[in-house]
């Protein structure tokens, strides 16, 4: 009888057994049950697709399927890959650090409830708005540089307190007007990498 992290193994996609084999396992085994406790377990978790800097896989993951049910996770970098969206991280509640910078993502939408990130990396993607991050009041860092943003709605006086780095520019689409919006309003600065 298989146990339910074996279960779950069984279940996932072939490109995340092959990511984790890859990255956590270092083999291509099948993992053992000890193996499948401690990444079911494991507060952090990076995935570099081949054309990072420091890369850590030599194919591109194409979502995030495979950490879905991983509720133990505060850090997750996917960057360099061809991720599209980031609705399969919604329940993950602790959550504090998310890297997904340089991926193929247009919407946010997913991240909403994700209250305990500190921590938001979503520059050179195709996201069109930020106005998922209403309610993550504990940003301490939020990069959306890269994007195809036209507006901050979003952002509020609340986000003003912790956020320390914001980092907007260059956003094509978004108006010198809208910044200075966010500053003026919301005392936000609008910091350029």
């Amino acid at each position: 009888m298989n146990n339910p992290l074996q279960e779950w193994w069984q279940q996932l996609e072939p490109q995340w057994q092959t990511a984790f084999s890859i990255t956590v396992f270092q083999h291509n085994n099948e993992p053992t049950p000890e193996e499948l406790a401690q990444l079911y377990a494991a507060p952090a978790l990076r995935f570099a697709g081949p054309s990072a800097p420091y890369p850590n896989m030599n194919f591109e993951l194409t979502n995030l399927s495979g950490v879905a049910a991983l509720q133990h996770l505060e850090t997750l970098v996917a960057v360099f890959q061809k991720i599209e969206t980031v609705q399969e991280v919604k329940h993950l509640k602790t959550l504090k650090h998310l890297f997904l910078y340089n991926n193929l993502i247009s919407s946010l939408d997913g991240i909403e409830d994700l209250t305990a990130l500190e921590m938001l990396y979503v520059q050179d993607n195709q996201v069109i708005s930020i106005h998922q991050v209403q309610k993550l009041q504990n940003l301490k860092e939020l990069y959306i540089n890269g994007n195809r943003i036209e507006n901050l709605d979003g952002l509020t006086e609340e986000h003003a307190d912790k956020l320390q780095m914001f980092i907007c520019k260059p956003n094509d689409l978004l108006k010198q007007k809208e910044l200075l919006r966010v500053e003026r309003e919301l005392g936000i600065r609008c910091r350029s990498l």
